[in-house]
């Protein structure tokens, strides 16, 4: 009773009078730095907006704001802990459930049933009211739902085998479907809610506890354990504790009534209220596009010379130069084979370019490999001429499927190039053939890079067909994109030595996963992946600069079935992403994103005939 005790101080000490809904989300109080005798496992926002409950785990509330204190089951011996909360639609009562399915009705709350004293598979996790308030559902961590009073029944997942634990559930405004969080950020729909997005594709710092609906009910919010928050359909981002050092993780998640602002909670009563100027949110910087050169044939690369001249290449063999606004054909690659994914691809200037005059490219040719070429370029910028094969011998399939091939200069001064298995089901894991692998060679001479793993040009193996190589500024990170089977894109960071477990056998099995770690136990995950979406990711670059406000140091890569910009926030060693924006939706599909002496972002499309172009984006 002493919890109760202390609640009903609290709400003397903190309860303002009954107002209209203020504007975003205040802070009305916290438990941060109480000794509690029991952790908070959840909250409730009022419906003004004005006031808040936090449940502990032994069934204490604590009432803040205009949120009135209606009792609580601290200080009574519990059968199971208590481990979620919910409030009525007038905000004068609430529902606590406890572990094992037990619901506990105070205030205008009405008891509907529950499982409590029923042998449960999984224990429950939370409870969702109707928008009635005549009836609730639970959900347990195997993703069983169980419905009372109003509450029907639209699907669980009970008896399924889920990856990782439900953790929430949260209700359409009109009661007519729900939506399930699993901890891997999985977002399950039910009945009329619709599926919005969800973040099990990202390589999370925590689970993801918490999902919440907008007013609107056209979005929803989802909150991880580490302070992340996420959104999807109208849910509006007004910051997040993600990336703060957090004394306990997050377990509760309110949206304010207008949806312009939420509140969490941690473990130890601790509140955050958003928007907040301790965590502003994330802005995304407004972008001009422009069209640099246009009538092209699936351009595949860019690259600039230390003037700012533009290079690149299309896809059919040609080699361009863009001269003060002057589209030049330089070169035409004699052997090169066009296939529905071989041709004139990569290219990459040499960093040494103001004293040798040399760059790259990478194409598919007649002879049947794919070769790494090196050119030399007149000063007038009118011809290039062939010079060696830097790389030869990298395996070409006899339908160009999975070519590769990306060449990018990383920050040691080395050329990288990735290569494709040419679905090819033995190549990835087979050290000694150059496809499915990322290679790291000594452009003036050839030969493997100093310091390659197994001293022959493979820096990683296991990949299946990477599009994208990208290296972070000022840092020791290398970074590849590539295509999944179906779904289960990738961006990953690379290691010297790396298994990334592609393995398609026998034959070329594409219902393998793409990174089997059953196989290989010590297989390298990926940072980020597509999950069940296909978005053919292919280039990738990181943006530089302070005109890039919030995207400075941003990996951004494009996508070519997903027609879009994917812009992803990485954390410090590139082995998580933060957050994530979707840009540039409305220009077909987009093959490379390169960044130019200039600050700004050329991106190629690729969307076939004579209708392709390149693209200038510049924040404003």
């Amino acid at each position: 009773m002493r919890r109760a005790l202390f609640a009903c101080v609290a709400l003397a000490l903190l309860t303002v009078p009954s107002a209209p809904a203020l504007a975003d989300a205040p802070f009305f109080g916290s438990m941060g730095g109480v000794p509690l005798q029991a952790p908070v496992t959840d909250m409730a926002a009022t419906p003004s907006g004005n006031g808040y409950w936090l449940v502990a785990r032994d069934g204490g509330v604590f009432a803040f704001g205009d949120a009135r204190f209606f009792g609580s089951t601290g200080g009574l011996p519990l059968f199971a802990p208590v481990v979620g909360m919910a409030a009525t639609p007038s905000g004068n009562g609430y529902w606590l459930v406890a572990e094992d399915g037990g619901v506990f009705a105070f205030g205008d709350a009405r008891f509907f049933g529950s499982t409590g004293g029923l042998p449960l598979l999984a224990p429950v996790v939370a409870i969702a009211p109707t928008p009635t308030g005549d009836g609730y559902w639970l959900v347990a961590r195997d993703g069983g739902v169980f419905s009372f009073g109003d509450a029907r029944f639209f699907g669980s997942l009970g008896g399924t085998l889920v990856a990782m634990p439900v953790t929430d559930i949260a209700a359409t405004i009109g009661g007519d479907g729900y939506w399930l969080l699993a901890a891997n950020g999985r977002v399950f729909a039910f009945g009329a809610a619709a599926h919005l997005g969800d973040v099990q594709h990202l390589a999370l710092l925590g689970p993801v506890t918490e999902i919440a609906p907008t007013p609107s009910g056209g979005g929803y919010w989802l909150a991880a354990d580490e302070g992340g928050v996420f959104t999807f359909g109208d849910a509006r981002y007004h910051g997040s504790a993600g990336g703060a050092m957090l004394v306990a993780g997050i377990v509760g998640f309110a949206g304010a009534p207008a949806g312009d602002g939420y509140w969490l909670t941690a473990r130890d009563g601790g509140v955050f209220a958003f928007p907040s100027p301790a965590f502003p949110p994330a802005r995304r910087p407004a972008l001009e596009v422009h069209t640099v050169v246009a009538g092209l044939t699936q351009p595949w690369d860019v690259g600039f010379l230390p003037d700012g001249t533009m290079l690149f290449t299309e896809k059919p063999g040609r080699v361009n130069a863009l001269v003060h606004g002057e589209r030049r054909v330089i070169a035409n690659v004699a052997d090169v084979r066009v296939t529905d994914e071989g041709g004139l691809l990569g290219l990459a200037v040499d960093p040494a370019f103001g004293s040798n005059r040399r760059f790259y490219t990478c194409h598919a040719s007649t002879a049947g490999d794919v070769k790494v070429v090196e050119w030399t370029i007149d000063v007038a910028v009118r011809a290039a001429v062939r010079g060696r094969v830097v790389v030869g011998g990298i395996p070409q399939g006899v339908t160009g499927r999975h070519s590769g091939c990306r060449v990018r200069f990383g920050n040691d001064g080395y050329l990288w190039v990735s290569t494709g298995d040419t679905a090819v089901g033995t190549r990835p894991q087979n050290l000694a053939d150059l496809g499915g692998k990322v290679l790291r060679v000594d452009h003036r001479t050839g030969a493997p890079a100093p310091g390659n793993p197994f001293g022959s040009l493979v820096y990683t193996f296991g990949h299946r067909n990477a599009q994208g190589l990208a290296f972070r500024p000022a840092a020791p990170q290398a970074f590849s994109i590539e295509h999944g089977p179906v779904g289960d894109d990738e961006v990953n960071r690379l290691v010297a030595g790396a298994n990334y477990g592609w393995d398609p056998v026998p034959g070329y099995n594409e219902g393998v996963p793409m990174t089997d770690t059953r196989k290989f136990p010590n297989a390298r995950g990926p940072v980020w992946r597509s999950g069940a979406e296909r978005i053919a990711p292919s280039g990738g670059v990181f943006l530089s600069g302070p005109q890039w406000g919030t995207w400075n140091g941003a990996f951004v890569f494009a996508a070519l079935r997903g027609q879009q910009l994917r812009v992803l926030h990485l954390g410090a060693d590139g082995d998580a992403v933060t957050g994530q924006d979707v840009v540039l939706t409305s220009f077909g599909r987009l093959r490379s994103p390169v960044l130019g002496p200039d600050g700004a972002l050329y991106v190629t499309t690729s969307n076939g005939g004579t209708a392709d172009r390149i693209l200038r984006v510049v924040p404003r």
